[in-house]
């Protein structure tokens, strides 16, 4: 049989999500979780190439750079968009 307790809340969830109304807390809580995983990611990219530089492999070592480089310049434009109404 199916807890309705747990279908309520689900219903909830929806409601919130479809009608925009998450709370600021909630927002900047997922906002901080993603720029801390991306920040995480980019620190991965920037060590696999010097990892990559260190072993002469630089055509590699310069791609990954690049896209390190790219995802660090989205996070900036992330963080500095005007907030939306």
């Amino acid at each position: 049989m199916a807890d309705l307790h747990y279908r309520e809340k689900l219903r909830k969830i929806e409601q919130a999500a479809s009608t925009n109304e998450v709370s600021n807390g909630a927002k900047s809580f997922g906002l901080g979780c993603f720029t801390v995983g991306m920040l995480l990611f980019i620190g991965f990219l920037l060590f696999l190439a010097i990892s990559l530089f260190i072993n002469d492999i630089k055509f590699g070592s310069v791609i990954t750079f690049f896209v390190a480089a790219l995802f660090i310049f989205i996070l900036l434009k992330l963080l500095t968009a005007p907030k939306l109404p």
